[in-house]
């Protein structure tokens, strides 16, 4: 198996063996509050997103990663960061997921740097977007350091999100956005 490792975390493509961890993650209370609507995640629902993700990867070559923090006792699973088609565009959408306990370090940059330099660097797309919930002020202060352009607020999936994006030429423009400093590992490891 392939896994990229940044400065404080390691990250590996989704695989139907990491269902156990999206179930997890996907009824964590913070990940609950900010993507499901507060509504417990069935393990049927997590197979759904699964197929999800592993079809991107086959179609798209980029997809969802399954992130963990690196630490002295070995690797803790965190969340998951990644693209996917948006809307019927030729645009992907990065969305990023973490349990609460690893909000606000900035691992979420972090791993979203990884996977959009990634992305560009393995496909033809020319623009990511961003949609973040209102009233998610910590979102938008960090899509704000991160260089994201706020366009206006869309609906999407039943509600409005605030709508933000970033050119191919914006992101690399940008001094800390390279694979500069990864390391690529291929092990049985994870």
């Amino acid at each position: 198996m392939i896994t990229y490792q940044t400065e404080r975390l390691i990250l590996t493509p989704v695989r139907p063996e990491h269902e156990p961890e999206l179930f997890k993650l996907h009824n964590d209370p913070a990940v609950q509050e900010g993507i499901f609507r507060n509504v417990p995640q069935t393990i049927e629902d997590v197979r759904e997103w699964l197929d999800w993700y592993l079809g991107q990867w086959r179609k798209n070559g980029v997809g969802t990663w399954i992130v963990y923090e690196k630490s002295k006792d070995g690797p803790t699973f965190i969340g998951r960061c990644g693209l996917s088609d948006y809307e019927g565009t030729n645009d992907l959408e990065q969305a990023t997921a973490l349990a609460g306990h690893a909000v606000g370090r900035g691992l979420g940059a972090e791993a979203s740097r990884f996977t959009i330099t990634h992305a560009l660097q393995n496909s033809a797309k020319e623009k990511i977007v961003i949609l973040i919930k209102h009233g998610n002020a910590r979102a938008e202060r960090g899509a704000k350091k991160f260089g994201w352009r706020y366009i206006d607020s869309r609906w999407y999936k039943g509600k409005f999100w605030r709508y933000y994006e970033m050119t191919r030429e914006e992101f690399f423009s940008q001094a800390h956005n390279s694979l500069a400093g990864c390391r690529t590992d291929v092990d049985g490891g994870i």
